[in-house]
């Protein structure tokens, strides 16, 4: 199935193609609402998540931040000190009016292997599902919701909270989730994302709601 480069700006586009043709960038892959949104179409993507299931503490930041500086007329790295941590946020782009942010940083081994689709690596969309749902756990932003929203095209709400719990069995709880899944106070306070389907935020919190309340 072809991506929908519709839902990212022709920049954040070509910078993603970029690092996905640099072998520098191997052991990263796409995560996150850009890669549901380019495989889903259904809003619009603003930034690039990169994880790696790398060891922690084994790759040289240093390496892609030479890269970044080299490849990009705009670059900042929001971390000044030498510790890299769990990983780091940039920008980069095309001047510092005009650039996209760009988050790399390391996680535990995925469940399931890599989509490749136009050469650029996927994390899984189960993968990505089970993450979006460890988000909400948490209390979710509008656009996890959604992004989530679109998945029950798909997916039932049982469904999605199985691929929770099979990828963060030691931390799910079900009934915190379930009662996530309907706690629209942290979302409502945040603008709507660009929707590409027209869809409009008070039916998709109906929605959520009657799912919930089907399985309970």
């Amino acid at each position: 199935m072809p991506l929908h480069y519709e839902t990212v700006t022709p920049q954040l586009r070509s910078i993603l193609e970029d690092l996905m043709g640099s072998s520098v960038f191997d052991p990263f892959y796409l995560v996150g609402g850009t890669s549901l949104s380019l495989r889903l179409g259904h809003r619009m993507s603003v930034d690039i998540d990169l994880f790696t299931n790398a060891t922690y503490g084994s790759l040289d930041f240093s390496v892609f931040e030479s890269y970044l500086r080299d490849n990009y007329n705009y670059y900042y790295c929001t971390d000044i000190t030498n510790i890299v941590g769990m990983g780091r946020s940039y920008y980069v782009g095309a001047s510092e009016e005009d650039h996209i942010k760009l988050d790399m940083y390391y996680r535990d081994e995925m469940t399931d292997a890599c989509d490749i689709i136009d050469r650029i690596r996927l994390a899984s969309l189960e993968d990505v599902i089970g993450m979006k749902v460890d988000v909400i756990s948490r209390k979710g932003r509008k656009k996890d919701f959604w992004d989530l929203h679109e998945l029950l095209n798909s997916y039932t709400i049982e469904e999605i909270l199985a691929i929770h719990a099979a990828r963060y069995e030691y931390t799910h709880n079900r009934e915190e989730i379930i009662a996530n899944f309907t706690d629209f106070s942290l979302a409502d306070e945040e603008i709507d994302p660009i929707c590409l389907k027209d869809k409009e935020w008070e039916l998709i919190k109906l929605d959520f709601v009657e799912n919930i309340e089907s399985i309970q």
